[in-house]
């Protein structure tokens, strides 16, 4: 595999870069925090993914460290790689699905079908933890030697807890029982006991907050609160509006001096008794004239006639007496009418004074201009009028009293609906206060019911794992007499080899026994690695990793070898071997060296070997 381009959208405090890499050696170079190691985990992440942990151990896994520090853009990138002639690029989005893959056969333009088989036969079968313990090399994190001597030796004792291979079948079954004491210990008692309890306990409180009392109305309920002092704000406002109008005309009434409508009729019969008694005077007036005419005028000239011829026996003075008596009867005639005439004044002018007296009380305007002109019966014509339309104001009172009423009964109703709406808003309230005491409760059990959960199910992975120690112990044991260590073997001869190369001849071999004691052979003697300096002890590492990495993948290094300041404590001398070595023994392999120093590319310039510059 030889890895040609690096595209990165967001990863880390990288966001869109791109990297292209050479065959053979590259020189990935930068400042400390440039981005190194998030580059090399980035290209860890394209082969492997990112798991995601769980709880509290989420906010500080590898996905959430290495989240894009530029905002919620995107997580993930692209690997273009070559194998047998072909290119290939693995897509990963992992904000997506941190475990998705996409492979794309670039040479065919096809998605390979299943592309973790692929990429795992690309990676020469190597799991994650063997990829970070062979091909994969960083920097040793101690800074003595004896902490870095101690991590030689927990590599080999994990290279030995593996089961892939085996390096002393004592050690490992010291190992196994060690780890069983460690399983047992970590199993927690009575867990699935409380799960079971608390599953328990989980479906009674889902039961109890599923009846409808504890459904929530509240929005419907404010809605409808609402609405309701809405309507009654509109209602409210075109009450005091009519109470405006309503007062108005009462007082135009009140003005008139007039209480109700029976006021205004009984004012209305004294205006029409009184037009009838008016009339009933002129009628009587008129029948007394003619009365006087008829009745008594008649006989009493009739009478004076008579008399005058008895009295007067000369004709000649007839015509004179005839006269005289019809000037008498004209008088007598006239003294009558005129006494009539002015008792029937004197009653119209009682009758006037009368109706002038009602209108004054209550139409004092009809009064004001040219009241002497004014006759009683256009008087009385106009004050019926009045009356007419006070009549109209009273029934407009009427109505408007009505309207009044409706709006106060519809308020009443509107404030009994709001005060149990308020009353249902309390219960509501209270109801949501329990239900929410409820759901903490159900939330506490249900995370504790979770947590329980992974306590049963590493309980039962801890069984598993404990269970299968037996077996591996039980396996060990009846096979100690047959198996060989050759793995041990073929790891000490492959490792000396190297460290051969690597030192420059300076140590030929290395050992290691079955107590895990390393030693460099020299000519002349063993030496203990706790005797050596920290740049040696970190070229044994290389060694060791390098060897194993060639006996995982079965003799097929194809994979590319990643160096994350590997060097940091190699002298001038140790860096040019190394570097010289790699190059002439251990390449077509390419190799991808992370440095925050430019002496390997100097060194390399130096001695006019190849190599490929990247900076970050």
């Amino acid at each position: 595999m030889i890895i040609r381009e690096l595209n990165i959208r967001g990863f880390g405090a990288l966001q869109n870069r791109r990297f292209v890499f050479g065959d053979r050696l590259n020189i990935l170079y930068g400042a400390n925090e440039a981005g190194k190691s998030t580059l090399h985990l980035f290209l860890r992440a394209m082969f492997y993914g990112l798991e995601r942990a769980r709880g509290r151990a989420s906010k500080t896994d590898a996905y959430a460290l290495y989240e894009p520090w530029f905002g919620e853009g995107a997580y993930g990138g692209s690997l273009r790689f070559e194998e047998d002639g072909k290119l290939y690029r693995i897509e990963r989005d992992f904000r997506k699905n941190p475990l998705d893959l996409t492979i794309i056969d670039e040479s065919a333009g096809l998605a390979v079908e299943d592309p973790e088989t692929f990429l795992r036969a690309c990676l020469c079968g190597l799991s994650q933890t063997a990829y970070m313990n062979t091909v994969s090399i960083r920097q040793l994190r101690s800074a003595t030697d004896s902490g870095m001597t101690q991590e030689l030796k927990n590599y080999i004792a994990n290279m030995n807890a593996t089961g892939e291979h085996t390096l002393n079948i004592d050690r490992a079954t010291a190992y196994l029982r060690d780890q069983r004491k460690a399983f047992e210990q970590r199993i927690v008692p009575d867990a699935a006991k409380h799960y079971a309890a608390n599953i328990s306990e989980i479906r009674k409180l889902e039961e109890q907050i599923s009846v409808p009392g504890y459904r929530n109305t509240m929005q419907s309920l404010s809605a409808s609160r609402q609405d309701s002092q809405s309507v009654q704000e509109t209602l409210q406002s075109e009450k005091e509006k009519l109470v405006k109008v309503l007062a108005a005309k009462r007082q135009t009434m009140e003005e008139r001096g007039f209480q109700n409508r029976q006021s205004l009729l009984r004012f209305q019969a004294q205006i029409s008794d009184w037009q009838s008694e008016r009339k009933a005077l002129r009628s009587r007036t008129q029948l007394r004239a003619r009365t006087i005419a008829g009745f008594l005028l008649f006989p009493l000239a009739l009478l004076l006639y008579f008399t005058m011829l008895r009295v007067v026996p000369d004709s000649a003075n007839k015509l004179q007496a005839l006269l005289c008596v019809t000037a008498v009867c004209c008088v007598t005639l006239g003294v009558c009418l005129l006494l009539s005439v002015l008792l029937a004044g004197r009653r119209r002018r009682k009758s006037t004074r009368k109706i002038r007296q009602l209108i004054r009380e209550h139409f004092p305007e009809l009064l004001l201009e040219n009241e002497l002109s004014r006759r009683p019966s256009a008087l009385a014509t106009s004050a019926k009028e009045k009356i007419a339309e006070l009549l109209d104001l009273q029934d407009e009172i009427l109505r408007s009293e009505s309207a009044v009423y409706d709006i106060e009964e519809k308020l009443r109703l509107l404030k009994t609906q709001q005060a149990e709406t308020e009353q249902s808003l309390a219960n509501q309230q209270k109801s949501q206060w329990l239900l929410e005491q409820q759901l903490q409760q159900l939330s506490a059990l249900k995370d504790e019911t979770a947590a329980l959960k992974n306590v049963v199910a590493e309980n039962d992975r801890l069984n598993t794992e404990i269970e299968a120690i037996n077996i591996a112990t039980e396996t060990l044991a009846r096979l100690s007499e047959t198996i060989h260590d050759s793995f041990g073997r073929y790891l000490n001869q492959s490792a000396s080899q190297l460290i051969s190369g690597i030192t420059g001849n300076v140590y030929d071999s290395l050992s290691v026994d079955q107590n895990l004691n390393i030693f460099l052979n020299t000519s002349r003697k063993l030496i203990p690695i706790e005797q050596a300096g920290a740049g040696t002890v970190d070229q044994v590492y290389f060694a060791l990793r390098l060897a194993a990495a060639d006996l995982l993948q079965f003799g097929n290094n194809s994979l590319p070898l990643l160096l994350d300041d590997s060097f940091a404590n190699y002298d001038e001398q140790r860096l040019r071997t190394v570097l010289h070595w790699l190059l002439e023994s251990y390449t077509p392999r390419q190799i991808l060296l992370f440095t925050p120093h430019l002496r390997e590319a100097q060194l390399l310039t130096a001695s006019m070997l190849p190599f490929h510059l990247v900076e970050l």
